[in-house]
């Protein structure tokens, strides 16, 4: 599922060798992923084969990057690939430098409290230093993706995106089957839980980011078929129905996760999946006006199925986890308590009326977890993720309307996950960790090739310039 840039305009379905096995790799170690990694807290054997096979992909996928240097990179993509080195130091760090880069009051009055029970003071900047060390593993397999799809041209990356969504629709397939079978099923990856419309996840809510996901995608093809192909194109319609059954497929799926988030993320993305490729729409103006009809009474049915949807106990308490998150982080400012310690440190620092019987694993919210756990640094990767959006954003813009559909739905359903970080913590999964690599690897790869194509042409103009200007002078 891609934009509006379809096959049209970059020769295609034919892939060199190279690039199909590059497809072949970076396809195999993203569905191990989703497959194997979707809870936050468990890692079994599927996630440690992913990290296995992350590192040849890393190393692969940044052969072929180098290989690319003669040509001219923009600044945004420097901003990316900061950001990722930034994003597997942090972890990396905390696990291995000592306590002292790290003082706060937080960390001063705990070393306190051991001393009293004579243990010693936390060694490391981390008070978790072994779950830093694992977090920075989970990065690789992300890293890779990212490095490899980056890598790709623009047909491969648009069959990525279509992988996204086949494996959005497993998952939904999976857990429709899923409530029809007993917890301990083999159908139930995570049987300590009862079977909620999960798939491959632990949480329903991470069911639901995939799903809004997936239909972003959809949608972007969608707009694409009806808009742009002309009504003689092969498999027109085909590519319509399928695009038109995987929306519907999510957008009937979403109440049924409990998602509430979900259910307004749908709406708003596919919203913007639609003013990006309003430009390069051919239709009159009654066909325009059936499009706004047809969005406007799905969104509305969304809207109304909220009413009935159940609120769980832990959406009550978001808000203040959201406050007590704050609270403690500024305990442990500037450089945060560590990748991976927040549960310990939430049940030492929470009120007695915020214990539960079940403990609270997230903060369910991305960013304030990030600051407690680690600081000023996750403020300054956060900063540069910004800026590598905003500038890939800038640059995708740039190009005609009709050949940046592919980059910006995917910065749209990269958005989805960011979004509903605010209120959940999707990326702490593996799964839809590897998802957002992805998305973020096709919308980069997408800047970049947008960036390139203007050098280019601007060389081939000067050029052009200079030979008449040389031409006129000897005439």
């Amino acid at each position: 599922m891609h934009g509006a840039d379809a096959d049209t305009h970059h020769g295609g379905h034919a892939l060199d060798r190279q690039s199909l096995a590059g497809l072949v790799a970076v396809g195999a170690l993203l569905a191990l992923c989703v497959v194997t990694g979707g809870s936050s807290q468990e890692s079994g054997a599927g996630v440690f084969a992913a990290q296995l096979m992350s590192l040849p992909v890393l190393g692969w996928g940044g052969w072929r990057l180098l290989r690319d240097t003669h040509q001219p990179s923009p600044t945004y993509l420097y901003a990316w690939l900061a950001f990722a080195v930034v994003l597997l130091a942090i972890p990396a760090l905390q696990a291995l430098l000592p306590g002292s880069v790290a003082g706060a009051e937080g960390r001063q009055a705990l070393a306190a409290d051991l001393a009293q029970f004579g243990a010693d003071a936390p060694a490391r900047w981390s008070l978790a230093p072994a779950a830093s060390r694992d977090a920075a593993f989970h990065l690789l397999p992300a890293l890779a993706i990212f490095a490899m799809t980056l890598s790709l041209p623009h047909a491969a990356q648009r069959r990525l995106a279509q992988l996204v969504v086949a494996l959005a629709i497993a998952s939904l397939l999976l857990g429709l089957a899923q409530l029809g079978a007993p917890q301990e099923s083999p159908l139930n990856p995570y049987p300590q839980w009862a079977p909620a419309m999960n798939g491959f996840f632990a949480n329903p809510n991470h069911q639901a980011t995939l799903l809004v996901v997936a239909a972003t995608l959809a949608c972007a093809r969608l707009a694409m078929v009806v808009g742009a192909w002309p009504p003689g194109r092969p498999h027109r319609v085909m590519h319509g129905v399928v695009a038109a059954l995987v929306m519907l497929l999510a957008a009937v799926a979403l109440p049924l996760t409990g998602s509430r988030a979900g259910v307004v993320l749908i709406i708003l993305a596919c919203a913007l999946v639609v003013l990006a490729h309003w430009p390069a729409w051919r239709g009159g103006l009654r066909s325009r006006a059936v499009l706004v009809a047809s969005m406007a009474i799905a969104a509305a049915a969304l809207f109304l199925s909220l009413r009935w949807m159940q609120v769980d106990a832990i959406d009550e308490l978001r808000g203040p986890l959201r406050a007590l998150t704050g609270e403690i982080a500024a305990r442990y400012a500037p450089m945060g308590a560590g990748i991976g310690s927040y549960v310990p440190l939430f049940e030492q620092e929470a009120p007695r009326e915020l214990l539960m019987a079940n403990y609270v694993n997230h903060a369910h919210n991305e960013y304030a977890q990030w600051w407690l756990e680690a600081g000023v640094p996750a403020v300054a990767a956060m900063a540069l993720g910004a800026v590598a959006l905003a500038l890939g954003l800038r640059a995708l813009l740039l190009r005609p309307a009709q050949m940046r559909g592919l980059g910006v739905t995917a910065l749209v359903a990269l958005g989805v996950i960011l979004a509903h970080s605010v209120v959940d913590y999707p990326l702490r999964t593996p799964a839809m960790l590897a998802v957002a690599a992805a998305l973020a690897g096709i919308a980069a790869g997408q800047a970049v090739q947008a960036a390139r194509t203007r050098n280019s042409a601007g060389g081939r103009e000067r050029a052009g310039t200079a030979h008449r200007l040389q031409r006129d002078m000897t005439t």
